[in-house]
């Protein structure tokens, strides 16, 4: 009974082993597989430079017939990692049902140890100061009968990271957006070294508006980035083509189609910058700078705290006076992204008050301190809500030179909202250098709500945010 025992224990023991092994035989080539995959990504990998936001996940695997090798962001916010990774997911699935259409095919294929396709993935995530993300990922396939691809699909999303969700891209276009691109794209690419020289076939047809060529895109700090795909407009060699297209030409009126070859990218024709003084008013600092606008027969925009129009009202007025536009910088300069609903309500109406008291009628707009307003807030804030795109640093500088150098390092300022703050000496000194300097440029100095009507031919709306993007 004992020599049974041992026997049946050895068998036992014999049949574990055995299957032990196979099992870690198995584990082996999956692991084996993937790291292959790995090391062939290295250099796809290499190709995707901006990394704005999000730490690299690498996915590597080998689930017969496929190999994995996918590097996506995470960004640590929770509902839009969970999109993330589903968008991954649906990816992955579109991959194997492209290389595995039926399951006849799939019996067949998966009794190789090798993979019949292998897909790989990276990405590319831009953020604005509006806390916008753009994703882009950028996937291709390896088969061993065609090598590595050499066309990548690039798909793009867009998230709102203030309130973590994702945003369709449909929402984020606004009026003209597919018609001025079309305009833009068609010009620079047939006047453009080495495009114009290069482009084949009906490309106007396809560069048409509403042909989905601009459906895909990204927001970066230059302006709307777009793809185009290897082989749609340039031969194969050229690879994937990109082309930013700064926001002045995306925010302008579409020309009529007689004009488009060589209408300027504008509403008016004129070059308008506006220039914006948070904080004030300051009798000295303040009246400075009216000094300068008055003089060069300027306009400018004057985002005040209410407490101090309520001390210095005389200086308030004047600012109204001399045709500037006087909007509300909040009462006391308050976070308003860490205030309560009826903290905010409480705000504008104690500074409303004081603006009918001392003006006769309410702000004009309003200009969050610290730029900080969310989209949960907007709404509690019956103004329009500007902020900028030209960040002269003067704050902090408090020097003039810095000042007037921040603001020519720009290049072209049409469009542009330049920010600035009226209580101190140094921005009253470089206001009296780029007024005249400005205006010999070729720049009308207006108000926002002008640059906004004119340059945009948009009436502004109360409780809308107009940022970064809006104003390039």
């Amino acid at each position: 009974m004992k020599k049974k025992r041992t026997l049946a224990f050895l068998l036992i023991f014999t049949i574990l082993t055995s299957l032990c092994g196979c099992s870690a035989s198995a584990i082996t080539i999956r692991e084996k597989r993937a790291a292959e995959a790995v090391t062939r990504a290295e250099a796809f990998w290499e190709k995707q430079t901006v990394r704005q936001v999000g730490e690299p996940v690498v996915f590597s695997d080998y689930e017969k017939p496929f190999a994995y090798a996918l590097q996506y962001p995470k960004t640590g916010y929770p509902v839009t990692d969970a999109r993330i990774e589903s968008i991954v997911a649906e990816l992955r699935n579109a991959f194997e049902q492209e290389y595995l259409p039926d399951e006849n095919a799939k019996g067949e294929k998966q009794r190789s140890s090798q993979p019949i396709a292998t897909m790989y993935m990276d990405y590319e995530t831009y953020l604005t100061d509006e806390n916008h993300l753009s994703l882009l990922l950028f996937t291709t396939t390896e088969t061993a009968a065609e090598g590595m691809s050499p066309h990548t699909p690039i798909h793009a999303f867009h998230f709102d990271l203030t309130e973590d969700k994702e945003i369709p891209a449909a929402e984020l276009m606004w009026k003209d957006f597919t018609k001025n691109a079309s305009i833009y794209t068609q010009k620079y690419f047939t006047s453009t070294e080495p495009y114009n020289k290069r482009i084949f076939g009906d490309y106007a047809t396809r560069l048409a508006p509403d042909n989905g060529y601009f459906d895909r895109f990204v927001f970066t700090e230059e302006g709307v980035l777009f793809h185009f795909d290897r082989y749609s407009l340039f031969p194969g060699d050229m690879g994937t083509v990109t082309l930013t297209i700064p926001y002045a030409a995306m925010r302008t009126k579409t020309p009529a189609a007689d004009e488009r070859v060589d209408a300027p990218f504008s509403v008016t024709g004129k070059k308008m910058v506006a220039l914006t003084y948070d904080d004030g008013p300051n009798p000295v600092h303040t009246n400075a700078i009216l000094d300068v606008l008055e003089k060069h027969n300027a306009r400018a925009t004057f985002f005040d705290l209410g407490q101090l129009v309520e001390k210095y009202p005389d200086v308030t007025k004047r600012e109204a006076a001399l045709g500037c536009e006087v909007g509300s910088h909040s009462w006391d300069h308050a976070n308003f992204n860490k205030l309560t609903p009826e903290a905010i309500k409480a705000d504008v109406a104690r500074t409303d008050a004081v603006f009918q008291k001392v003006l006769g009628r309410s702000p004009s707009s309003f200009r969050p301190p610290y730029g900080n307003c969310d989209n949960s807030r907007k709404g509690y804030i019956p103004l329009p809500i500007y902020l900028w795109s030209v960040d002269t640093l003067d704050w902090k500088s408090r020097n003039a030179d810095a000042i007037i150098n921040e603001v020519k390092k720009i290049g072209d300022l049409d469009g542009k909202v330049i920010l600035l703050h009226g209580i101190y000496g140094s921005t009253a000194e470089a206001t009296a250098y780029l007024v005249p300097y400005l205006q010999e440029q070729g720049y009308e100095l207006v108000t926002v709500s002008e640059l906004v009507e004119a340059k945009h031919g948009e009436v502004p709306e109360n409780s809308k945010i107009y940022g970064y993007h809006y104003f390039q």
